[in-house]
């Protein structure tokens, strides 16, 4: 059987794959189902990919990314880490930790906090000035998800630029730079001590809120005392810089086809149809990581244990097999299979309704509202695992 020093060797530093990243790792696709990068195996084939996702063969690669790459130093932050949903593999531990969170943020239990939701993009959208260019990043997709975390935590508004600012800084984890692991501990460390405040003041003054919700659960003896301090820190850490990514993606490739835009302005039925196909054409999520639990063969190729392992989510949404005419925009396009943004199985994201629906609700009120919102500039960076904007700026009335 094959190893890894038989894989094809590609890259991601190019400034091509930088301005288009997915024609690229398409192509790379056409070409082979696995390769290597300096990162680690790379999956290319949309079966092989969609497989990987939920192999119980292949486990979490956060105790690799955060110890080996990083070298996050030993203290509560590293701790706080291995006690997180991100440091179990597939077994009970996981589905005993995934379960209160789907319960009160799953398909169903998210829709208590819609109306809030809506309340929170009305309000920060309409602070927002209609005649002259605005930086939409910091004025619209910043301050909507980390003002839902306010709510969740009965936490004053004005938090949300702190909660905002720490989300963006931990997040940085996935560069996988060790340079930046002193700033991401430090962000983590003011986060956990915000949380344990939030905890404290929420057990003073309970109310109807999610953390309230999770407090009465760690009472009843459904959720230990650690679970629940370990989520209102996973929440708050996941909470704002993929959703204020996404919203700010939506936005790009929505306005930047007029009639898109326009059609669901008029008919805010189609927002969810329209937000599905972004996250499809341009996904936040390029890859997911994996790190084999055991040797494993995949795709004709063995790999030892500890390998990590990529999947390639911008390959599988360019798939023209899966997705016909991939590099077109359609409102009518099927809504199977569901796009990998993600995750799936046990590694799918717990924040995924929640996250849908801010951006759902964000482009909603924006189109209707704005029919005529114009762009006056914005860009994208690239890496193997995120399509980021880094910067985005518009005139709301469009004239």
């Amino acid at each position: 059987m094959k190893t890894i020093d038989d894989l094809p060797v590609i890259g991601f530093s190019s400034e091509d794959y930088d301005r288009q990243p997915f024609p690229i790792l398409a192509d790379y696709a056409r070409r082979w189902k696995v390769a290597r990068s300096e990162r680690g195996v790379e999956l290319l084939d949309t079966r092989t990919s969609r497989k990987s996702i939920v192999n119980p063969r292949l486990g979490t690669g956060h105790p690799k990314l955060m110890e080996d790459v990083l070298g996050m130093p030993e203290g509560r932050v590293l701790e706080y880490k291995r006690n997180s949903i991100s440091y179990h593999n597939r077994g009970e531990t996981r589905r005993k930790l995934r379960k209160p969170v789907v319960q009160f943020l799953g398909e169903d239990g998210c829709e208590r906090f819609r109306n809030d939701v809506r309340h929170v993009v009305r309000t920060i959208v309409e602070k927002a000035p209609a005649d002259e260019p605005i930086d939409v990043i910091k004025a619209i997709c910043d301050p909507i998800p980390s003002s839902v975390y306010c709510y969740w935590v009965d936490a004053p508004l004005d938090h949300a630029e702190f909660i905002a600012r720490t989300s963006h800084t931990v997040q940085q984890v996935h560069t996988r730079n060790p340079e930046r692991t002193a700033d991401v501990v430090a962000a983590f460390d003011a986060m956990m001590t915000y949380i344990e405040e939030r905890i404290a003041e929420a057990r003073e003054n309970p109310g109807d809120n999610l953390i309230s919700d999770m407090i009465r659960s760690a009472d009843a003896g459904e959720i230990s005392e650690s679970d629940l301090y370990v989520w209102m820190v996973k929440l708050v850490e996941a909470n704002t810089d993929n959703t204020s990514h996404q919203i700010a993606i939506a936005l790009i490739e929505l306005v930047s086809r007029p009639e898109v835009w326009a059609r669901i302005g008029k008919d805010t039925s189609l927002v969810p149809v329209a937000v599905n196909e972004t996250m499809r054409i341009r996904p936040r999520s390029i890859s997911t990581s994996r790190c084999a639990i055991e040797d494993v063969e995949i795709g004709g190729y063995l790999l030892p244990k500890g390998t990590s392992i990529f999947a390639n989510i911008g390959a599988a949404h360019w798939d023209p097999e899966f997705y016909p005419e991939p590099e077109k925009f359609r409102l009518d396009r099927p809504e199977r299979p569901a796009h990998l943004n993600f995750g799936g199985g046990m590694f799918s994201c717990l924040g995924r309704f929640t996250a849908t629906m801010e951006v759902e609700e964000t482009i909603a009120l924006m189109a209707r509202r704005f029919p005529d919102l114009r762009i006056v500039d914005f860009g994208y960076t690239h890496s193997p695992m995120f399509t980021s904007v880094t910067n985005l700026s518009v005139v709301l009335d469009g004239s």
